[in-house]
């Protein structure tokens, strides 16, 4: 089987519409569809508030030299690239504020010549041109475990009973589905987290994959969850997909438009 392309997980996930035979794969391959769950959830987490507890992490003593291995460049450039507090030729740098006493005055040999700062010139731009690289590569090669480590971090607890996770339509919103149950007796048990705040109440859909054909299910509870039972004559073949929309008090019974979660089933 060939798989969806990273690119084009990427596209879906910030909203692009995929080809036809790409929506057609990612919805029926668990590996494809849990990678874009996890792109999805990382631009969801990006769109939102940042937490006041999330804080950058002091990285490993050895990381610019791991940086300038993979990269291939020789030692005496990596440690170009210092985050020391030394000053340009090494010592201590002058403390902020600190004059000459009285009687004393600079000695004219200690200020660099015009060719001396010329020279100093070409090395400030090579450290600034291997830090910009090491970003480069941080940002590239870090990409995969960059989204693993935001899925990971998800203070939500979900248990595997909550059902198949469906895709993310707004920011900070998390559905998971299942259908439980045999003929004459089958239950749909959905979970919303992250709701948004509304006036009107959410509702449960059943649709097919086109979304143009529906069939409202019932109302979510106050707490993000619903079991609802699922008419025997309802084919699931055709109806494969479940949807959570916005719904306003408005006495329409037609779908708002509005979705929070959508996307296939488990069971």
């Amino acid at each position: 089987m060939e798989h969806t392309d990273e690119e084009t997980l990427t596209l879906m996930a910030i909203g692009e519409d995929p080809s036809p035979p790409d929506d057609e794969h990612v919805r029926t391959c668990e590996r494809c569809a849990r990678e874009l769950d996890a792109l999805r959830h990382v631009v969801s987490t990006m769109k939102g508030p940042v937490a006041e507890e999330d804080e950058l992490l002091t990285p490993p003593a050895d990381l610019w030299t791991s940086i300038g291995d993979e990269l291939g460049l020789r030692r005496d450039e990596t440690s170009a690239v210092d985050t020391g507090g030394e000053g340009p030729t090494g010592g201590e740098a002058p403390t902020v504020g600190e004059s000459p006493t009285a009687g004393e005055s600079p000695a004219v040999g200690d200020r660099p010549s015009p060719s001396a700062v010329r020279a100093r010139r070409p090395r400030r731009l090579q450290r600034v041109s291997v830090a910009l690289a090491a970003c480069a590569a941080l940002l590239g090669a870090a990409a995969g475990s960059t989204i693993t480590w935001w899925v990971t971090r998800d203070d939500t607890t979900v248990s595997a009973t909550d059902g198949r996770r469906l895709d993310s339509l707004q920011a900070n919103s998390a559905g998971y589905a299942r259908l439980t149950g045999g003929s004459g007796h089958r239950t749909l048990a959905i979970t919303v987290k992250g709701l948004p705040r509304t006036s009107g109440y959410f509702e449960v859909w059943l649709m097919d994959r086109s979304h143009t054909k529906l069939v409202s299910m019932g109302v979510l509870g106050s707490d993000g969850r619903a079991s609802l039972p699922v008419p025997s004559n309802i084919d699931l073949r055709e109806y494969s997909v479940v949807d959570v929309s916005v719904q306003p008090y408005n006495g329409k019974p037609d779908h708002s438009g509005d979705s929070i979660v959508r996307g296939p089933y488990a069971g």
